[in-house]
């Protein structure tokens, strides 16, 4: 099944994003856009295919992850993107519940991780 993501042309004039080199740049949409992804922006994504799939130097991915702390969160191959949920359509009932059911997959130390985070709010 194809997925389809609508991109907000805001992103390139976001402080955050305006701040990035161009290759961090491209990495972050690449956390956005890549065909791992789904829902609620919580997916499975060892270094080693980031690496192959962004031509990225595998060795470099862990320095740039560290550049996006508090945007884009990686615990144990696993890809957080903190505001993903909050760009969804969340007033259908059917997205909320995919959203639900999307996080119970993650494994429990990223669903604390969300848990955690979105009681700060």
């Amino acid at each position: 099944m194809a997925k389809h993501r609508y991109f907000d042309t805001r992103f390139w004039s976001d402080n955050f994003i305006a701040n990035l080199n161009p290759l961090e740049r491209y990495l972050f949409l690449y956390f956005l856009l890549n065909e791992h992804t789904n829902i609620c922006g919580i997916y499975e994504l060892p270094l080693k295919i980031m690496a192959f799939e962004t031509g990225i130097d595998i060795e470099m991915l862990p320095k740039m992850l560290k550049r996006f702390e508090g945007k884009v969160e990686y615990i144990n191959g696993w890809v957080w993107v903190v505001n993903f949920i909050k760009h969804q359509d969340n007033g259908s009932k059917d997205i909320i519940k995919g959203i639900e059911n999307c996080v119970r997959l993650a494994p429990k130390e990223v669903q604390i991780r969300v848990e955690e985070h979105l009681k700060k709010k």
